[in-house]
């Protein structure tokens, strides 16, 4: 059963990637994986281990899964191939991405969370940040803060950026 099963993966390889040889198949499925690798590394400051193999999978598998059904269309014509294949990677990356998003939602509420992503939640932390400067701002505009606190909204960004006193 098992070695059925390895044969039928060997025999699916042989299909899919037929009259290509080593490099033009790296130039395939390098790019995908890359780019899911990119998506792991570039979450959010703070996201977990976890959520990143969960974003970088998905937008990796999606893309590759994508890239090579469509490019499996151009038959013998190894620029059509390539083609379809940077197509089919690009609309196989975003529906990676929106499973990927699903799962990530579904991680959070599973561990008590409100169900976002890391970044719908980096987007909240940064709403609820504005909210209370403009809210400082109009205190202060109103003079019913005292002359100390500061108040300006660029201000208070440079200084949380470390870029202002």
């Amino acid at each position: 059963m098992k070695r059925a099963a390895g044969q039928s993966l060997v025999n699916l390889g042989k299909w899919l990637f037929a009259n290509q040889d080593a490099g033009e198949i790296a130039l395939r499925v390098a790019p995908d994986i890359g780019f899911g690798i990119l998506e792991g590394a570039m979450m959010p400051e703070g996201t977990d281990l976890m959520d990143r193999v969960i974003a970088g999978g998905s937008s990796g598998l999606g893309g590759l899964t994508g890239g090579i059904a469509l490019g499996k269309l151009g038959g013998k014509n190894p620029m059509l191939v390539q083609a379809l294949d940077m197509a089919g990677s690009i609309g196989g990356d975003f529906a990676g991405r929106a499973v990927g998003d699903q799962a990530l939602r579904m991680k959070d509420s599973m561990s008590g969370g409100a169900g976002e992503t890391p970044y719908e939640k980096l987007n909240a932390e940064q709403m609820e940040l504005y909210k209370k400067q403009v809210e400082t701002q109009l205190l202060a505009d109103l003079g019913l803060l005292p002359s100390g606190v500061q108040t300006g909204l660029v201000d208070s960004q440079l200084v949380s950026n470390g870029l202002g006193a």
